[in-house]
């Protein structure tokens, strides 16, 4: 039996949940400065996209690309 991609349609779309419980000192959208770099071509400064979880970011981190950030590599500068 083969699995028919195209005619999938399951009706359920992908929502992001807020997280909810807590507060954070950090938003989306605002550029952070970096303990340690990614890598040693890359800038040390991140720009924060989204909270994944209580203590982690997806961010972008401009000569390298996305990652995920936990609060302790990264502070308000």
């Amino acid at each position: 039996m083969k699995l028919n991609l195209k005619q999938a349609d399951t009706g359920i779309q992908p929502q992001w949940q807020p997280i909810v419980g807590y507060t954070s000192e950090f938003n989306p959208s605002t550029w952070v400065q970096m303990r340690e770099k990614p890598n040693p071509y890359s800038h040390d400064q991140a720009l924060l996209l989204c909270q994944v979880t209580e203590d982690e970011w997806v961010a972008w981190v401009p000569d390298h690309g996305e990652m995920v950030l936990y609060c302790h590599q990264f502070f308000r500068s």
